[in-house]
């Protein structure tokens, strides 16, 4: 059985001074609920591509953020430079080595500001244009009329949710798929995991999703039934018909969890050819 952990106690790990100096004043500083707790809590000093980079010089292949969130690898020169482009900046302004801060005080730039709050920007009146018109060119899209921004995937969960229970009277009925992880407050937390956590909203209906069936590679190749969740589908239907307002699912099962390498079984010892004799490598 794996050793249990105390999330309590700072995280340190051997040859890692910097980072383990950083995890403690950091558990100063925080309280324990704000991030999702790792038995690693990796400390990282910089990040290129699909690596982060610590303190002390590793380097770390990044399979936490790349697929949902930096799809586009940390820090691209293209996408800074359209960045400081878009807020009228260079990088050798901000490098002090040009001045085109004439008529205005020292301290500032004159740049696009990142906070209009009532106001509006012309970038952000072009930013809902184009994005407007990239859907519009999908199939499907071109009943995109208007874009709803928001501050975090969890915010833009919750909106939605809210919209769809709003559309229609009488729809009160959310259909979420167990196991993914949509944020931790509101509605977006209602929707995320199972009906088995906490702070559970009646209006949440969770449904079985395709799991078990694409576990492992091999599990992959093989055929796909689908047969017992169209079943469960048309089950909801007939019990509450149009009642049900929304379904959501997330492609990546995030609220059920990891599988760590050391609670997987050991690959099988592959057999030395006939005649030879297994050696042990020195490192």
């Amino acid at each position: 059985m794996a050793q249990a952990i105390d999330a309590a106690a700072p995280i340190e790990h051997p040859g890692e001074e910097q980072s383990n100096d950083l995890r403690r004043r950091m558990q100063a500083v925080e309280p324990q609920c704000l991030r999702t707790f790792t038995p690693s809590l990796a400390v990282f000093a910089r990040s290129e591509g699909s690596y982060h980079y610590t303190h002390e010089g590793r380097k770390l292949a990044d399979f936490t953020s790349g697929v949902l969130v930096a799809n586009l690898g940390h820090n691209p020169k293209r996408w800074w430079q359209r960045m400081l482009g878009y807020l009228n900046l260079s990088a050798a302004t901000l490098a002090g080595e040009v001045d085109e801060t004439e008529g205005a005080e020292d301290e500032y730039l004159p740049a696009v500001p990142l906070t209009a709050y009532n106001g509006v920007t012309e970038v952000e009146v072009e930013a809902s244009e184009r994005l407007i018109a990239l859907m519009q060119r999908q199939r499907g899209g071109a009943r995109c009329e208007q874009v709803m921004w928001a501050a975090s995937g969890s915010e833009a969960v919750q909106k939605a949710l809210w919209t769809a229970l709003a559309r229609r009277p009488g729809q009160d009925v959310i259909l979420a798929t167990r196991y993914g992880f949509h944020g931790k407050k509101g509605l977006a937390g209602a929707v995320t995991g199972s009906e088995k956590d906490k702070e559970r909203d009646s209006r949440v209906r969770f449904i079985d999703f395709p799991r078990e069936e694409c576990m492992s590679l091999e599990k992959r190749k093989q055929p796909l039934d689908l047969k017992k969740y169209e079943q469960e589908l048309e089950t909801l239907w007939r019990e509450l018909g149009s009642r049900i307002c929304c379904l959501i699912t997330e492609p990546y099962l995030g609220g059920g969890g990891s599988f760590p390498l050391r609670l997987l079984p050991p690959p099988p010892t592959p057999r030395p050819p006939p005649g030879s004799e297994r050696q042990r490598c020195p490192d």
